[in-house]
């Protein structure tokens, strides 16, 4: 398969979002892929789709869900590799669920490297641990989910932290502009906090040595 021209691939942004359970983090995708103009690559979404569509690896991720186990890193990068090339035609892509573990993130830097690529922006969201697992609660309780506990919700959001800080401390150390967006309030006022922050990394500032890790909220100097 013939890639890209080169003078095209600078201008080709790849972003990571990151978010807790019950974070918005899906709302804020969508508001990104609209505002820049950045194709939204969910994981989740795609893994349904495989699912409903019985690929063969529809069918196999569909087997290890239905029996409560969490798809195994070889699958999900199989998965993200068919999908990145075409997300990767317009102004760049934003993934979202992956990568998760620093596994998954060594595997997606090699696989952007074949084609020229890197990892250019990441955003995470973040709010207090309390305020989420309330807001889950709440949810739980409208939808019906039984098996969302405090217990079993409060274990997601440890899970969470622990396998998603090392993937930031990984991309901080390669001088990956970080940015940790304050995810309290209102949707409008998350998204106007990420936008503050996002535009300097569109504009190239994001490359490494150019931008270090920063955090944008009312705490923000």
């Amino acid at each position: 398969m013939v890639g890209p021209p080169p003078q095209d691939t600078a201008t080709r942004l790849i972003g990571i979002i990151f978010g807790p359970p019950g974070s918005g983090k899906g709302t804020q995708a969508a508001r990104i892929e609209a505002e820049f103009k950045l194709k939204h690559l969910s994981t989740g979404e795609i893994l349904r789709a495989e699912v409903a569509r019985g690929t063969p690896i529809g069918k196999e991720a569909g087997r290890i869900m239905a029996a409560g186990d969490l798809v195994p890193d070889e699958l999900i990068v199989d998965i993200v590799r068919g999908r990145l090339p075409e997300a990767e035609a317009g102004a760049g892509v934003l993934l979202d669920g992956f990568p998760r573990t620093l596994r998954q993130a060594q595997a997606l830097d090699a696989m952007l490297a074949e084609e020229g690529h890197r990892v250019d922006l990441v955003i995470a969201l973040e709010v207090p641990e309390a305020d989420l697992i309330e807001r889950l609660l709440r949810r739980a309780e409208v939808e019906g989910r039984a098996d969302d506990t405090r217990k079993a919700i409060t274990e997601r959001m440890h899970e969470y932290h622990k396998l998603t800080e090392a993937v930031l401390d990984h991309y901080a150390r390669q001088g990956v502009a970080l940015e940790r967006i304050d995810g309290t309030g209102t949707p409008d006022q998350v998204f106007d906090r990420i936008r503050k922050a996002v535009p300097s990394s569109l504009a190239g500032e994001g490359a490494p040595g150019r931008k270090g890790p920063g955090r944008v909220g009312a705490d923000a100097s």
